[in-house]
């Protein structure tokens, strides 16, 4: 464990080395390299000025690319696959380094697949070190099936994909990195990736090949039929990954996490799409940890809708895997409420493995904290949980697991939380409500979001992580 929080370190001391504005942001060796033009017109004086070499296609210009190399795409429409096969490029569209989970973009540069498209995706990054940012990437329009948007090589890494749109591909990032250096997935927008009919379509990020020494974060995510995020249960393990302060809109689920190691899931807003009266379709849970997972953290996260649980560990995994119980969870600080199931669901078979802090989970359909009769040996401490169908819940034989200062009103069985009186902590009982304490808090966090660093605001050096 100590291994993967050195791992973990190095990725946010990266984070915050870049506070550098993002406008003038050029990749990792780009100013010292050549710069070459796409612009598909052919314009007597391009986007860029007249002064550099022109291409009229993507493709075109990385072929002619020497790593330290920066490409700049005018905004137009390229109708073409784009193969990365050459280290340290920085590949730039028309709205690089403006972030894409905002409105302020100008006309874009539009890459879009094409019926010839691979398999592997309409962009393929196949190197060390590629910068790619300020683009659309979209599927086919009114093809059966589409190719995720990009693809990232599990044999290699130190990628940066940022202020991107990802729309209507068959997922929006198929993610493989090595983690020889660390990759950043930052303030790029995925909407309606559902263009596959296929156990890979449906997401935002996919990931089944391995990925190492990821940072996800600051993106949004909208309207995927599948979870925004799903590390899958095939293929190779991954490890030493951080989803933080992202942002899920509609989405079916959030984030699925299945054979991973060192995961932090920390700060994400949610709200899950819910499900009508008799729907047929399955519930989904906003945060799934299933099989084979250890060392995961779920913290600080907000949960305001979704039509399973809230956050669910489980034994769960694909039909045919080994289905080996999660280990060494920590739920702490999260704020699950308008579920239609429970806030917080532990069904996973582990023993002394699961740990449940200073949560809130409140107005869920169903439980607000339960524990089902095959999780034993599990810490329970200092969370509330009101207005739940139970608001407490543990149906386990033994070792029993440890409920210690806990704040609900219903208990099954009894004496598992404590009703919230008068004399509660306003934040704990969540009924009464001090407003010089609140003004105070709000300042603080409103100070603390303004000083938090911008991750994909830098000149950005994979090497540097």
């Amino acid at each position: 464990m100590r291994r993967g929080m050195v791992s973990l370190v190095a990725l946010a001391a990266a984070a915050a080395l870049c506070l550098a504005p993002a406008a003038g942001a050029t990749g990792s060796r780009g100013s010292h390299g050549r710069v070459l033009v796409v612009d598909k017109d052919a314009h007597r004086r391009t986007c860029y000025g007249k002064h550099h070499r022109v291409f009229p296609t993507i493709q075109l210009a990385v072929e002619a690319a020497r790593s330290g190399d920066t490409i700049k795409v005018c905004p137009g429409l390229y109708k073409e696959t784009v193969t990365v096969d050459k280290p340290d490029l920085t590949i730039l569209g028309a709205n690089a380094g403006r972030d894409a989970t905002r409105d302020h973009r100008g006309r874009e540069s539009i890459v879009e697949g094409t019926p010839g498209t691979g398999a592997l995706g309409v962009v393929q990054l196949l190197e060390d070190d590629i910068t790619w940012d300020g683009f659309t990437v979209r599927g086919v329009f009114a093809a059966k099936e589409n190719s995720p948007g990009m693809y990232t090589s599990p044999a290699h890494s130190g990628y940066l994909i940022r202020d991107t749109i990802f729309l209507d591909n068959g997922s929006g990032i198929r993610l493989g990195a090595s983690g020889d250096h660390p990759t950043l997935v930052c303030r790029n927008r995925f909407t309606a990736n559902n263009e596959f009919e296929g156990p890979t379509g449906g997401f935002g990020i996919y990931s089944d090949e391995g990925a190492q020494q990821v940072l996800i974060t600051s993106n949004l995510f909208e309207r995927h039929n599948g979870a925004a995020i799903l590390f899958a249960d095939k293929g190779r393990p991954q490890r030493n990954v951080r989803i933080e302060h992202n942002k899920s809109v509609d989405d079916r689920a959030f984030a699925s996490i299945f054979n991973s190691t060192r995961f932090r899931l920390t700060a994400n807003s949610i709200r899950a799409r819910l499900l009508p009266p008799n729907s047929v379709q399955e519930p989904a849970s906003a945060i799934f940890i299933g099989a084979r997972n250890d060392g995961i953290v779920v913290q600080k996260n907000k949960i305001k809708s979704a039509s399973g649980n809230g956050i669910d560990i489980t034994n769960t995994g694909e039909p045919g895997t080994d289905p080996s119980a999660p280990r060494n969870v920590v739920v702490r600080k999260n704020k699950v409420e308008h579920v239609q199931a429970s806030g917080i669901a532990v069904s996973a078979t582990g023993v002394r493995q699961y740990q449940v802090l200073h949560n809130r989970s409140r107005d869920n359909g169903e439980f607000g904290i339960h524990f089902a009769s095959g999780t034993n040996g599990g810490t329970v401490t200092g969370n509330t949980a009101l207005g739940n169908e139970v608001d407490c819940k543990d149906d386990s034989t033994g070792p029993l697991n440890i409920w210690t200062a806990n704040t609900g009103v219903s208990s099954q069985p009894a004496a598992l939380c404590s009703a919230p009186s008068l004399d509660d902590n306003p934040v704990q009982d969540g009924r009464h409500h001090d407003k010089k304490k609140s003004r105070k808090h709000h300042k603080k966090t409103k100070k603390q979001k303004q000083h938090r660093p911008d991750p994909c605001a830098c000149a950005y050096h994979p090497r540097s992580m």
